[in-house]
């Protein structure tokens, strides 16, 4: 009996091959759905499960998937093929904290992601979100709710995203710590920034110094010159000597007040003159980030629209055309959801557009080819229904003729 069992046909989804599985989902049809939803359960490769997830267009179970599936990729993969209802719906039925971390992380959905972060509170996992998430917006949000130092230090030295890592480097005041980012950060926006604000800190430093060593003189120098002062007094007559050092201390008094006063005044002109320097500094900051990140959103945009283009233009080469018909229409409504965002590269919306007028002249064909065939088998069908007619209006007909006709 052993001996036949080795000849018996295996299913190949039940192959302990992962890459035989892997080949065989890669060969079903979307329209067994059953077949992908038992795979997408029960395989036991984590990249088999991903591919039948990838097919499988049931929101129901994509969202069982969501909830149950232990692997976050995955699970990551189930959240994006289900809608922003369904995903929402799904996360908030899973209560395991790591899962819900690994949605923040690598959901492809920003909102979904989003909604997770809302459940977490744990300050790691917050400062791990902020280093590594896939969107942008994602991992601003998660710096955001860290108050922690020494997550924001984590941030500024270990993330390699610009948008989070700078906003942690305002944060950080001690100078030894900056110097430590500036020498060990990933991110060279935040090696940047920190050098910046060293050179800051020790243009400050010797500044303050400067003006305190500069009274420290004017004080000496007027005490010498009061001192003087005194001393020319006592040499002078002794009828005027009383009179005359009095007048000498209230001039050296009079002076050393008046240093005194165009000290403070320096001080304090070039204490404001730090500030609106260190405003200036702050608000060109701002500006660079919101340029950076117009320019990220706009990289991402036409990467997402390049996509689009090219299945589009592979869904016009497919020979089943009912499938590409339904496949355009999902391209079609992805493509005018991201381009609503912003102005798409005139070659990508070229690339489009001709795959857009190639599907549409297919489709014309198509319907033009279908109208055509119902109509000769119409014409075929009156034919037929006029001899029927003719031979049985003579009164002579034959089984014959009837037949024949």
């Amino acid at each position: 009996m052993a001996i036949l069992d080795r000849f018996r046909t295996q299913a190949r989804h039940k192959h302990p091959d992962a890459a035989v599985r892997l080949a065989f989902v890669e060969e079903i049809p979307l329209e067994e759905r059953d077949l992908l939803a038992e795979i997408a359960r029960e395989d036991a490769d984590p990249r088999v499960r991903r591919s039948a997830v990838a097919k499988l267009m049931d929101p129901a179970a994509l969202a069982a998937i969501a909830r149950d599936e232990p692997d976050a990729q995955v699970k990551a993969q189930a959240f994006e093929g289900l809608g922003e209802p369904e995903s929402h719906a799904a996360l908030d039925l899973i209560d395991d904290a790591k899962t819900i971390v690994g949605i923040a992380k690598h959901a492809s959905r920003e909102s979904t992601a989003l909604r997770a972060i809302s459940r977490i509170t744990d300050v790691h996992a917050l400062g791990s979100i902020a280093r590594h998430a896939e969107h942008e917006a994602v991992r601003l949000r998660a710096f955001e709710s860290i108050d922690d130092h020494g997550e924001i230090l984590s941030v500024a030295l270990n993330s390699e995203f610009r948008d989070p890592t700078v906003a942690a480097v305002e944060r950080i005041s001690s100078r030894d710590e900056l110097d430590d980012i500036a020498a060990r950060a990933k991110n060279k926006s935040a090696s940047k920034r920190a050098r910046a604000l060293v050179r800051e800190i020790d243009d400050r430093l010797a500044a303050e110094a400067a003006a305190l060593q500069a009274a420290a003189t004017a004080e000496r120098d007027a005490h010498e010159s009061a001192e003087a002062a005194r001393r020319a007094a006592a040499s002078a007559a002794e009828a005027q000597a009383a009179q005359a050092a009095k007048a000498a201390a209230a001039e050296a008094e009079s002076e050393a007040r008046a240093n005194e006063d165009a000290e403070r005044r320096r001080a304090e002109d070039d204490a404001a003159a730090r500030r609106r320097e260190e405003a200036a500094a702050a608000e060109r900051a701002r500006t660079e980030a919101a340029q950076e990140a117009s320019r990220l959103e706009s990289e991402r945009r036409d990467a997402r629209l390049a996509e689009l283009a090219d299945e589009a233009a592979k869904v016009v080469a497919t020979e089943d055309f009912a499938a590409a018909r339904r496949q355009f229409a999902l391209v079609r409504k992805e493509w005018n959801r991201v381009a609503a965002a912003g102005p798409a590269d005139p070659a990508i919306a070229l690339r489009y557009a001709e795959a857009d007028s190639a599907f549409s002249a297919r489709d014309t064909a198509a319907r033009e080819a279908d109208e055509r065939s119902r109509r000769e088998a119409l014409t075929r069908l009156q034919q037929v229904a006029s001899r029927i007619e003719a031979i049985a209006g003579r009164a002579d007909v034959s089984l014959k003729s009837g037949e024949r006709a």
